[in-house]
C-alpha cells in the first residue's frame, strides 16, 4: 500500500513537471518574431528580433541583431550566460 502511494506521488510530480515544461515551451514559441532589447553582462544594449531559444537553454537565436557600434547581423546566437536581461518592446501575452 505504501509503495503505491509513493508511485502515485512520483507520477503526480512527473505530470506537473511535464505540464510546466510544455507551458514554458509554448511561451517561448509565442515570442518568435517579437522585437526585443538585450542587456549583456558587459552592459551592452543589443536590439533585434527574437527567434528561438535552444532547448537546453544555453543559447538564444536573434535575427537582425543590432550592436551599439551600429553593426547589423542577419542572425546571431547569444549565449545565455552572457545575457543579463531580455526586454520585449511591446507587452507579450503568454497563454499558459
Amino acid at each position: 500500500m505504501k509503495s503505491e502511494t509513493i508511485k502515485d506521488q512520483l507520477s503526480s510530480k512527473q505530470e506537473a513537471r511535464a505540464k510546466l515544461r510544455e507551458s514554458f515551451l509554448k511561451a517561448v514559441n509565442s515570442l518568435h518574431g517579437e522585437c526585443c532589447s538585450i542587456l549583456t553582462y558587459e552592459q551592452s544594449k543589443l536590439t533585434g528580433t527574437f527567434s528561438s531559444w535552444k532547448p537546453d537553454g544555453s543559447e538564444v537565436l536573434i535575427h537582425d541583431l543590432k550592436t551599439p557600434a551600429n553593426i547589423v547581423m542577419t542572425s546571431a546566437l547569444l549565449r545565455t550566460p552572457d545575457i543579463l536581461a531580455i526586454q520585449f518592446d511591446k507587452p507579450v501575452e503568454l497563454q499558459i
